[in-house]
């Protein structure tokens, strides 16, 4: 399937997702088969699809509980891989702050290269400052400078949902934007938070804040047009990074979305490896 020597998935999870409640039904939508439940499980995937190094995080559901749990699976599977390096689930909210201190306790740790929130789970708050309270506030500054101080990335989820949608970043990064370096996640995640997404990102990068994205999710178009803006702008193809979000999105699918773009050689193999390796510090 490959024609690039490397790939790095700069987002995938670790942690069953199982059977849940939604909406009033119970559904599986990832058969077992393919759910990233332990180490083994994230062996089998990166072996299986010749993934040479990547970052997984915890699988998140409403119960963030849940989330911070499945950051003693990351710690297990990080220690006992020499491919998989994680992202530990942080969340700024009161009723997690217990779990918050022992996580952050966790670092230094030299295969810990990202932290992981969802902004979209923070209800009743959001992504913008004006609306935390002072304790949220506080979490939220913890958990930046303990990225800062560790020179890790900020990953957060970027998607249509309330407290996701690019529109409301803005506010974000206008307060916090040159506080940490951030990798936010699926580009915009569908067609309309996209075309907010794109070029907000071109933006953000001009003025100096230090965002990345990645390939996952997103429909196809994307990430063809987010290179071309890129060179249209005059940028580096140097913040875009290849993930999956495995078992969410399907090796194949995301791999062939930028095999396929109309793009030089040389800008897909930064995507799939250089760019990712080097914000990452992994060894080339």
């Amino acid at each position: 399937m490959q024609s690039h020597n490397r790939i790095f998935d700069a987002h995938f999870h670790i942690g069953a997702y199982g059977r849940q409640m939604f909406e009033g039904q119970r559904i599986q939508p990832i058969p077992s088969r393919f759910d990233h439940v332990t180490l083994k499980d994230c062996e089998r995937y990166v072996q299986r699809n010749q993934i040479a190094a990547g970052v997984v995080v915890p699988t998140y559901l409403e119960d963030q509980n849940a989330a911070f749990e499945y950051n003693r699976i990351l710690l297990e599977a990080i220690s006992g891989s020499s491919v998989l390096y994680g992202g530990l689930w942080v969340s700024p909210l009161e009723e997690v702050e217990a779990s918050l201190d022992w996580t952050l306790t966790q670092l230094p740790c030299n295969r810990i290269k990202a932290l992981k929130m969802a902004s979209n789970t923070w209800r009743p708050f959001g992504i913008d400052p004006s609306g935390w309270t002072s304790r949220v506030r506080k979490n939220v500054e913890r958990i930046l400078e303990a990225a800062k101080a560790n020179d890790l990335i900020i990953h957060f989820h970027t998607g249509y949902l309330p407290g996701a949608d690019p529109l409301e970043f803005e506010a974000f990064l206008d307060v916090y934007g040159h506080a940490a370096r951030y990798q936010l996640v699926h580009m915009g995640e569908a067609i309309a938070p996209a075309f907010r997404f794109v070029p907000r990102f071109i933006r953000w990068i001009e003025a100096g804040y230090e965002v990345y994205t990645d390939t996952s999710i997103v429909p196809g178009f994307a990430p063809g047009w987010m290179v071309e803006e890129l060179d249209k702008h005059n940028l580096p193809c140097d913040r875009v990074f290849f993930a999956t979000d495995s078992p969410w999105g399907r090796f194949e699918s995301e791999f062939w979305k930028v095999e396929g773009m109309d793009v030089p050689d040389v800008i897909k193999k930064q995507i799939f490896w250089k760019n990712a390796a080097q914000a990452y510090f992994v060894d080339e």
